[in-house]
């Protein structure tokens, strides 16, 4: 099992795979955490790193910016009832504007975007009876195993009990 480092610390040219909480921390704005995700986003736009995500990543973000902008429209106390009111008025979808900004400017960074096959799904499933992750977590342990990476930057103290994965946490 290995500890989680800072972010800050990741040595230049380190490949490294991007969980959700890294872009949701930088737009979202959390209040501390925000500042070290930017720089770190920075340092990413500017190719100091060899970064890699995948699609699941991408649904993660854009599943929690499409509630968070409804929610913030409809004026609503929480994601629940913004996920409740897209289903009842799903017309609300095409009137978001700061999602879909928002998912143009995550694309224009220098990242691989790995998709996620069944193989992928498969391996995933085995990390997860494994190491008790959620299946979600479990297919990013399985991207990074089957692209050679070892570097994850996540605030999610769960990558910690993955033997051979090194957690970089802003």
């Amino acid at each position: 099992m290995d500890v989680k480092h800072p972010l800050s610390s990741l040595p230049i040219d380190s490949k490294i795979f991007l969980d959700s909480n890294i872009f949701l921390y930088s737009i979202f704005g959390h209040p501390a955490l925000k500042p070290q995700c930017k720089e770190f986003l920075l340092k990413v736009e500017n190719g100091i790193y060899e970064s890699v995500t995948s699609t699941l990543v991408l649904n993660e973000v854009m599943h929690k910016l499409m509630l968070a902008e409804a929610a913030k429209i409809k004026r609503l106390g929480s994601e629940r009832e913004a996920l409740q009111l897209i289903k009842e008025q799903p017309e609300i979808v095409s009137s978001l504007s700061m999602t879909w900004r928002d998912y143009i400017d995550i694309k224009k960074y220098p990242i691989d975007i790995l998709s996620i096959d069944v193989k992928i799904m498969d391996d995933a499933v085995e990390i997860s009876k494994k190491y008790g992750l959620l299946i979600s977590d479990s297919a990013h342990v399985a991207v990074m195993n089957s692209n050679g990476i070892v570097n994850i930057a996540s605030n999610d103290g769960d990558f910690e009990r993955v033997k051979g994965i090194k957690v970089w946490s802003p």
